[in-house]
Order: C-alpha cells, then sequence, then structure tokens
C-alpha cells in the first residue's frame, strides 16, 4: 500500500474509533467519519467497504491500542490486586469499547493474516489470565467468561445521545461501580 493510502485508511481509522467510542451506534456513519477524517466517501469504501468490515478494523486497533496496557496490569496484578482491577476496568471504559464489542465478543474474524488473528488470540489469553487472577482475589466470580465479562462492561458504558449525557454526565462511571461491587459479591460468594 502506498503511504499516502496508508497515512488516509490511519486517519479514517482513527476518526472511526473516536466515533465508535464517543457516539451512540446511530450517530456513526460513513459520512460523519469521512468529513472528520477529512477523506472522500469514495477514499473511506475503498478502504473499507462495509460497515462491519470498519468495525472490525476498529477492535483490531482497539486490541492492539490495549495490549501493552493488558499485559502490564497481568504483570503487576498482585502488587496491589482491587486497585489494579479497578483501573483497569475503568480505563475500558474511558477507552470506549462500548461501540466495538461486535467485533471483541464475536468469534476470530476471517481473516488470512496470521498477525491479526494472533492479536486476537493473545489477546484473549491475558484477558482470560486477567480474569483468573481477579477471580483469586474475590474480585469476581470465578465461572465469569471473558465475553461475559465483556458483554456486561459494553451494556453499562456505551455512548449515550446528548441528551442524556447531560442530563446524567457520571451515570457511566456510577454504572460501572455498580458492576464492579456486583462483580466482586459474586468472586467473595465462590
Amino acid at each position: 500500500m502506498r503511504a499516502d493510502a496508508r497515512l488516509k485508511r490511519s486517519q479514517i481509522l482513527t476518526t472511526a474509533m473516536e466515533h465508535y467510542r464517543t457516539k451512540p451506534a446511530s450517530q456513526v456513519t460513513y459520512e460523519s467519519i469521512a468529513a472528520d477524517a477529512g477523506v472522500g466517501i469514495a477514499t473511506l469504501y475503498r478502504h473499507f467497504p462495509s460497515r462491519a468490515a470498519l468495525r472490525e478494523a476498529c477492535a483490531i486497533g482497539f486490541i492492539q491500542l490495549l495490549e501493552e496496557y493488558l499485559q502490564k496490569t497481568v504483570q503487576d496484578f498482585d502488587t496491589n490486586p482491587e486497585e489494579k482491577w479497578e483501573t483497569f476496568v475503568l480505563t475500558l471504559m474511558d477507552y470506549g469499547m462500548g461501540m466495538l464489542v461486535g467485533a471483541l465478543v464475536a468469534d476470530l474474524p476471517a481473516t488470512d493474516d496470521y498477525e491479526v488473528e494472533s492479536d486476537y488470540e493473545v489477546f484473549f489469553q491475558r484477558v482470560s489470565e486477567l480474569l483468573g487472577k481477579a477471580a483469586e482475589h474475590g474480585l469476581i466470580d470465578p465461572d465469569l467468561t471473558p465475553i461475559e465479562f465483556a458483554t456486561e462492561l459494553v451494556v453499562v458504558t456505551r455512548p449515550m445521545d446528548d441528551q442524556f449525557t447531560e442530563l446524567f454526565p457520571d451515570v457511566r462511571q456510577r454504572l460501572v461501580r455498580h458492576l464492579l461491587t456486583a462483580w466482586r459479591e459474586a468472586g467473595q460468594a465462590n
């Protein structure tokens, strides 16, 4: 791929990830992504011919963005488990994983790219490892799977429309704190 094409693809992905992170799904359009990325709609379609292809690319970008942070969290987890767990979950909320759930909780996307396949496998192995550590410390139910974890977190952290955000600016943080409490209670019950 030419350097200018790579740059445009990168601009599109960065913009799309920001849109998916901060806007309700109904407000994310190809037109708004193209406009904010500074490219034409045809350029966007050339790089990502479908919404599913764009979301998958965003999910891969999300995984790559979180990989180093997830690895460090797993390595340092036992130094202060409760703080590391809470910080990790709140960071996921801040990164805006909610709009990327489709690709995160689905099966591995159909790809011939060995590196992408490997990134997915490593990421989900690390998530499983982190969940295991959290369960050992009574922070979650040991039966909580990565898909259940992601789904529960996504449901409470999805971007809201402007009206709800204005009325309840801290509702996502409060819901995540409730979720952390519920997970802890389930973990301590076992």
